[in-house]
């Protein structure tokens, strides 16, 4: 066979591997794997990012609090119906064909996948001023026009990467994933050792525009709800693969709002050491670690900051494609990749995510936490844990999730309800409230409220039920999961 006949088929199977039930005996996962691989891809250097971020709005202990137990809640909360994809081995996008229906499916993996890949512009953004730095280091100044072409270099090695296949992203995980973890553990020491602790206690935010104290600790939490919320599109990808449901569920809640938010703050605080240190409040991991820690740490982090950005890239790029060629079968795998590589040069080239970062991760918040209500609202109330697996897999003329020329509207109208109403309460542009009750639900949070809430009351209308639920009769092959 040749090499591009083995690639192909390995694609291929990666792709079936995307929408097959995975059996009981292919499960090969504990929690420890589970959480390890998960982590691996949680703490990436968007986290730093993140930490710079909240610490422009929040203290340190608040930076803490939110990060942590920000995250712990919304991953506890919403993540509970994972369980379901360890007992069947399915994937979430295999239930919420339930939801939003067979064809509506397909829009909404267009749509998370439209608003989840800008976090791949901030990583060619950071690849960017990683390599400036690096040659600062070395005494030679580059111009920065060369920000934009380097930031393209990065999508580009990291677009020929997801194109070259699966062995090739095996063995740069094998060295990016240790090698992000070095950088968090550094930059864990350098943030809590640089200055006196009592200086990162004592440090406090310009809070002077907003209109109340608690407005800006509300607009952290969204940040960290948002944060949380952004994994949901990968929400039972690794599980499904673990032995147990308790496993799949606490090493996702673990990895998710353990792990990642402790690198959250450590980011965080280099950022509050940078502003003590000279004033001014960082949110580039290169600068940071420059500053705090010398030249020599600098050099050999950004190092490996550099390449595991790029393997970053090829990593999400190669995992997504594989989302979008399981959704449409039919596309040429290569160009699917092409077509996100394109899309995220589009956001290098327009170069402002950084400036926008807190917008990005609200607004795709604004359909990461109603779509997460929606599938939390239909597995423990409206389908009771019951799934028909023929209807998600469409087979033996099974029709029963095609609904509405294969939409599902009730599905889509408590969707916009829970976006409109995030929309209403928060601008994700200025990072503010719209509306005092902000303070207290957070946008996110409401959003998923919301939608699951109009969705189990629209389906107490009988009419409306019957519509929606069609799945459960005896002889429909609904199975419980």
């Amino acid at each position: 066979m040749s090499g591009k006949s083995t690639i192909n088929t390995a694609i291929q199977k990666e792709a079936e591997f995307g929408v097959l039930p995975v059996m009981p005996g292919e499960r090969q996962f504990g929690f420890w794997d589970a959480m390890l691989v998960l982590s691996g891809y949680g703490v990436a250097t968007w986290c730093y990012t993140q930490g710079g971020f909240m610490a422009s709005m929040l203290n340190f202990k608040q930076l803490t609090v939110a990060a942590f137990a920000g995250n712990i809640f919304a991953l506890a909360l919403y993540m509970l119906p994972v369980v379901f994809a360890v007992r069947y081995g399915i994937d979430m996008w295999q239930w919420l064909k339930a939801v939003f229906g067979t064809k509506g499916i397909r829009v909404m993996i267009v749509l998370i996948i439209v608003i989840n890949f800008p976090w791949f512009g901030v990583n060619a953004d950071i690849f960017a001023s990683t390599t400036i730095n690096l040659f600062h280091i070395f005494g030679v100044e580059l111009s920065p026009a060369l920000h934009k072409p380097l930031g393209l270099l990065c999508v580009g090695v990291g677009t020929w990467l997801a194109i070259v296949g699966p062995i090739a992203i095996k063995w740069v995980n094998r060295l990016v994933v240790p090698a992000l973890f070095a950088v968090g553990v550094i930059a864990v020491i350098l943030a809590f050792t640089a200055v006196p602790m009592a200086d990162l206690l004592t440090y406090q935010p310009d809070i002077s525009s907003y209109r109340s104290p608690l407005e800006p600790y509300a607009a952290g939490v969204e940040a960290s709800f948002a944060f949380a919320f952004s994994w949901c599109a990968s929400t039972a990808i690794i599980p499904r693969l673990c032995r147990t449901e308790s496993n799949g569920y606490w090493a996702t809640v673990v990895a998710y709002g353990v792990v990642t938010p402790l690198f959250i703050v450590a980011g965080g605080a280099l950022a509050i050491v940078m502003f003590i240190q000279t004033g001014t409040m960082g949110s580039d991991l290169a600068l940071e670690l420059s500053a705090v820690g010398g030249a020599p740490v600098a050099l050999m982090t950004l190092l490996m900051v550099a390449f595991a950005n790029i393997g970053t890239h090829g990593t999400g790029a190669y995992m997504w494609s594989v989302v979008y060629k399981s959704a449409f079968p039919r596309a040429s795998f290569n160009l699917l990749v092409l077509v996100l590589g394109a899309y995220t040069a589009l956001i290098v080239l327009w170069g402002e995510i950084i400036t926008y970062f807190g917008a990005m991760i609200s607004v795709a918040a604004y359909v990461y936490g109603p779509v997460m209500g929606l599938l939390f609202v239909d597995y423990f109330v409206i389908r009771k844990q019951r799934l028909n697996l023929r209807a998600a897999y469409e087979v033996d003329c099974n029709r029963a999730y095609e609904y509405t020329g294969g939409y599902n509207l009730i599905g889509f109208v408590c969707l916009a309800a829970g976006v409109a109403v995030g929309l209403a309460v928060f601008d994700p542009i200025a990072y503010r409230g719209r509306l005092p009750i902000f303070d207290y639900t957070t946008s996110s949070l409401l959003g998923f409220a919301v939608a699951g809430a109009l969705y189990w009351v629209l389906h107490l209308v009988p009419a409306l039920a019957n519509y929606s639920i069609r799945d459960n009769a005896p002889g429909t092959g609904s199975v419980r999961v």
